[in-house]
């Protein structure tokens, strides 16, 4: 597929995977994207590829993977399948010329990540993981602002909350546990905070809650380094859903809050005693529905301009936190 065909008009979207995170996807793309449209699914079977079609008001309704990788009314696909099928779907997909975007966590293996990036970059297609958090309008107001901070020195953030037991999460076999499956979000955080500010993030010491031949049920990543931080994940426990970042200038202490549910960011405070010379105002941006229609026109914006990597989504971060995370989970067996 051309990127001059994509030039004027919307990228029309198909995903690969017809469960809960692909609806989510599809309503905010279809409800509130200014780029791109969802015009297909496809799912394991025509029944539950029908259903979904219908629910969601879309033309094109596939029963395997390899029909939605052979349509011609498709620019791009939003793989959101379980873990361990990303790598193969991903690959399936670029060989049939199609761009792509992977739910997190992209793969479980850096090996298949330098090997799919590697693919795409051949076949003139971008690759690209769905961090979501990176696109609010909240979090590049931030990012802008972050370098003219006096002295950041440390971040806390978290993403845990109680999950039914017996579930996919659960499952060794099934990549599960917090740290793939929640714990990429804030070492996400953490990494972009650090690239953005030019600093060496280093290597986490890792904790983790697990017995043997279990997931691991939480994770704790500490980091000691220019940018000190503590990031957790679990999938037993509900964390403190808001994310802080502080740093001191002339002796003073001063602390931004990125308030709510920071992965979803539409509210940073800033906690200071006085005020911060680059700090003109807190920032409240809200955003429509679930806020992923932000990285779906990121990614269409990337394809338009024949982008093979994304300023906001680099694929070198995406590969940095899923090598923290495989380490990790290896070092801790």
């Amino acid at each position: 597929m051309q990127t001059e065909e994509l030039t004027g008009a919307p990228l029309r979207w198909g995903i690969a995977g017809a469960g809960a995170i692909a609806r989510r996807f599809c309503q905010d793309v279809n409800l509130h994207a200014g780029a791109g449209r969802v015009v297909a699914i496809a799912a394991r079977d025509q029944g539950r590829a029908n259903a979904f079609a219908r629910e969601q008001g879309l033309a094109l309704a596939y029963g395997c993977y390899q029909a939605l990788a052979e349509s011609t009314e498709v620019d791009a696909v939003y793989v959101a399948v379980i873990h361990p099928e990303h790598a193969g779907l991903i690959r399936q997909m670029l060989l049939a010329g199609k761009h792509v975007l992977v739910e997190k966590p992209a793969v479980t293996r850096v090996a298949d990540w330098d090997a799919l990036v590697a693919l795409a970059h051949e076949r003139g297609l971008l690759l690209l993981e769905a961090m979501k958090v990176m696109c609010f309008p909240a979090m590049r107001t931030l990012l802008a602002r972050l370098p003219a901070l006096p002295a950041p020195r440390s971040l806390r953030a978290a993403f845990g909350s109680v999950q039914e037991r017996g579930g996919k999460l659960f499952d060794p076999g099934l990549d599960g546990g917090a740290g793939w499956d929640v714990g990429v979000y804030p070492l996400w955080l953490y990494a972009a905070f650090c690239e953005r500010l030019g600093l060496a993030a280093g290597e986490p010491e890792l904790r983790l809650v697990r017995a043997e031949g279990e997931v691991d049920l939480a994770a704790h990543f500490v980091f000691n380094g220019p940018l000190a931080a503590e990031l957790g994940a679990s999938i037993v426990e509900d964390l403190d859903k808001s994310a802080y970042l502080s740093g001191d200038v002339n002796g003073e202490r001063w602390e931004l809050v990125l308030e709510g549910k920071w992965w979803n960011p539409q509210h940073v405070r800033l906690l200071s005693a006085g005020p911060l010379a680059h700090w003109p105002e807190d920032i409240h941006l809200p955003v429509l529905g679930g806020g992923m229609q932000h990285e779906a026109d990121h990614f269409a914006d990337c394809v338009r301009q024949g982008l093979l990597d994304s300023p906001w989504l680099p694929q070198a971060l995406s590969r940095r936190v899923l090598g923290w995370v495989e380490a990790g989970l290896q070092i801790g067996r």
